[in-house]
């Protein structure tokens, strides 16, 4: 009769070094997808920069300005019919300018609301006082006055000021009745844009078709993002959204954060065995994901403290059961 031969210290070392191992990559994994990315410091440009493009944008107007007025001088002097059509044109075309000037500039005082709410908001978490979260319950409240969608929440604040006197409570419930619903929206919004591009970039016959498809998707959830939180995301108030949102990437690493999610939710295994062009179709749908989820960070005027962050995992699984559905009637 034979005896096991008993393992060796070596052995109970090398699998103690693998237990850690894998402990690690499970650390890492969750701190990419699922934790919420740390905002970037905004960094101001030289003075010699701004300069430059001060003296280039004053140099475009006054070339603009000479091409009209010589315009209009020709105009005249071939009729005065048509000087007076052409002046009555740029007056049309100056009040539309002035219209989308107006709206830009109220697209990005909304902006900096947010990025100032959000920041009063880390403040008020780190030291609650009955001051602080009073003053900043009343700025959210003023920020959704318009918003329909947050009539029971705003009610539900104010009873709350008289009922509870706790101010980390009072800024909880002020969390949750204002954006858990809107957290829920955003959620859907993000899952459907990532499932759009998964089975688009899947089937599609070339690689430029993917790129336009993806960059137009999530230019579009940015901006619906925006304007779920209540931000106005146009023109030059989304260029500046969508460098926050570039930025979050940089800071987390998008695509890697795809290529681990999938391997983590799928299994390397099965995820080595996809067709290249599920798997790319795939990955770019997570990317997308990530992409609004760094958007929500962005647009959301408070960070996720009371209520469940948007994870990258959950809509992974959340796409890629859409996509199984989906596949059922087919097979």
């Amino acid at each position: 009769m034979t005896t096991a031969k008993p393992r060796g210290p070596e052995v109970f070392a090398l699998e103690e070094e693998q237990r850690a191992a894998t402990i690690r990559e499970e650390a890492d994994f969750t701190a990419v997808s699922d934790a919420a990315p740390a905002p970037l410091a905004p960094r101001r440009g030289s003075w010699l920069t701004r300069a430059f493009w001060s003296a280039l944008g004053l140099l475009v107007s006054l070339f603009l300005f000479d091409a009209i007025w010589s315009l209009l001088i020709s105009l005249q002097q071939k009729s005065v019919v048509a000087g007076q059509v052409g002046l009555a044109l740029i007056a049309v075309i100056g009040l539309i300018a002035l219209f989308w000037l107006l709206r830009e500039i109220f697209a990005l005082l909304r902006l900096q609301a947010v990025n100032g709410l959000r920041e009063e908001a880390r403040a008020a978490s780190l030291q609650p006082t009955d001051a602080t979260v009073r003053a900043l319950t009343g700025r959210l409240m003023a920020f959704y006055a318009k918003d329909a969608t947050t009539a029971a929440g705003r009610a539900e604040i104010e009873r709350s000021l008289s009922e509870i006197h706790d101010p980390e409570t009072r800024l909880a419930i002020a969390e949750r009745a204002l954006l858990a619903a809107k957290d829920a929206t955003a959620r859907a919004m993000i899952a459907g844009a990532a499932q759009r591009v998964s089975v688009v970039t899947a089937v599609s016959p070339r690689a430029l078709v993917d790129v336009a498809f993806v960059l137009a998707q999530s230019v579009l959830l940015i901006r619906r993002l925006s304007s779920l939180y209540g931000g106005r995301a146009s023109g030059f108030a989304l260029l500046g959204l969508v460098r926050r949102v570039g930025g979050h990437l940089l800071l987390t690493g998008g695509m890697a954060a795809a290529e681990q999610v999938l391997g983590q939710v799928m299994g390397a295994g099965l995820a080595a065995r996809l067709s290249a062009k599920f798997g790319e179709g795939l990955l770019n749908g997570i990317l997308t994901a990530r992409i609004g989820i760094a958007a929500l960070d962005a647009c959301r005027p408070m960070d996720c403290r009371a209520v469940p962050p948007v994870l990258l995992s959950e809509i992974v699984k959340q796409v890629i059961a859409q996509e199984k559905v989906a596949e059922k009637p087919a097979a």
